[in-house]
């Protein structure tokens, strides 16, 4: 079996150690405190925050906002995962509260439960208040603490303009609930709880997930491939040297080491083989995303690549023919918005995706 696992949120013994995160968190949703987690994307946030809620025992459930399509939509999840809190056969008396009626199918071997909501538009306002009203009327009457995850917040403004401003004024009251905000565009999930214009302006403590420290992640990787005989102390340190600490590609990386690995000691060729097969796998994503880019953005990420990490320099502008510092500036932030790019800790601008970078070197012929 493979002891390595990417791709989805990863639990027990595949989840990298994060005993201090997940001390801090569950000490903080103990004491009824709100948090906004951001890191940049794949670092672990969501298995993150589920460990920490296994390990409180409270009770719990997460809406993914990635996978909202508009408040009605919103309003279908969030009363379905709010009436799991409770018994089943509470659910009658709870849904009698609301003042827009669900059609509601019920599965009967499971009892689990689907929700629709028909409101008009008119209604939306009226719908979401009863909606997000719910769980703390439910956390109430089994008089436990509750606690709600919104994964990737900052698509609260995709959802609707006005959804922002409706949370709040309603969360602002709750006592029994505490909410967890996930963000992992990290200039939008700041502005939305830094800016003091803003609704959620402070609404919880900010905690920024970094890189896991190398004792631990080498100690991770290295009993990972152990609990399978196979040593990997040669060349745990070249993986992480190319993942740059990244969890989510440190796990590709490692998977896909193994499924190669055919002897009980690794050697560093094998990193190369497995990086080239990870490439190759991925050829049609890699160019995608490389012909979505404008010729501008091309000369950026060029340069990135080659490592030339100061994007808005006038050797870089001069080098790779980009018209000037602000159009280069302007790049960098767009591809930071969407992940693309990322800073690290000592704001050199990276290429988010390692293999991608690999991938852009190998078809310009270039050595990384």
């Amino acid at each position: 079996m493979n002891p390595f696992k990417f791709g989805n949120v990863v639990t027990g013994e595949y989840f990298t150690n994060r005993k201090k995160e997940i001390k801090e968190i569950i000490s903080e949703i103990n004491a009824g405190q709100h948090i906004v987690l951001m890191s940049p994307r794949r670092y672990g946030k969501t298995s993150l925050v589920n460990e920490a809620m296994k390990a409180s025992r409270m009770k719990w459930f997460r809406i993914n906002m990635e996978l909202i399509s508009d408040e009605v939509d919103l309003a279908n999840y969030y009363v379905r995962d709010a009436l799991s809190l409770s018994k089943f056969e509470k659910m009658k008396h709870y849904l009698k509260n609301l003042k827009i009626q669900p059609y509601i199918q019920i599965q009967p071997e499971t009892n689990e439960i689907s929700v629709s909501f028909n409101a008009e538009r008119k209604n939306v306002s009226t719908l979401l208040s009863d909606t997000l009203q719910l769980p703390e009327i439910i956390a109430r009457n089994i008089k436990r603490r509750v606690v709600i995850i919104f994964d990737e917040f900052q698509e609260v403004r995709r959802i609707s303009s006005m959804l922002e401003r409706q949370m709040r004024g309603i969360f602002q009251y709750h006592q029994s609930i505490t909410y967890i905000f996930i963000g992992s565009q990290e200039s939008m999930i700041r502005e939305i709880f830094q800016n003091k214009k803003n609704p959620f302006y402070k609404f919880g403590r900010h905690i920024t997930l970094h890189k896991i420290p190398e004792p631990e992640f080498s100690d991770f990787i290295i009993k990972r491939f152990s609990s399978q005989k196979i040593d990997a102390h040669k060349i745990v340190a070249d993986i992480l040297k190319f993942t740059d600490y990244h969890p989510y590609y440190t796990q590709q990386l490692c998977h896909e080491i193994y499924i190669l690995n055919q002897d009980k000691i690794l050697t560093k060729d094998i990193i190369r083989k497995a990086i080239d097969q990870i490439i190759t796998e991925h050829h049609a994503d890699y160019s995608r995303w490389w012909s979505s880019l404008t010729n501008t953005e091309r000369k950026v990420i060029i340069g990135i690549s080659c490592g030339d990490y100061q994007p808005t320099s006038q050797e870089f502008i001069r080098k790779y023919g980009i018209k000037s510092a602000s159009t280069s500036g302007s790049v960098v932030s767009k591809l930071i918005t969407l992940g693309t790019l990322v800073k690290d800790d000592g704001e050199k601008i990276k290429i988010e995706d390692p293999f991608w970078k690999e991938w852009i070197l190998k078809n310009r012929q270039l050595k990384s």
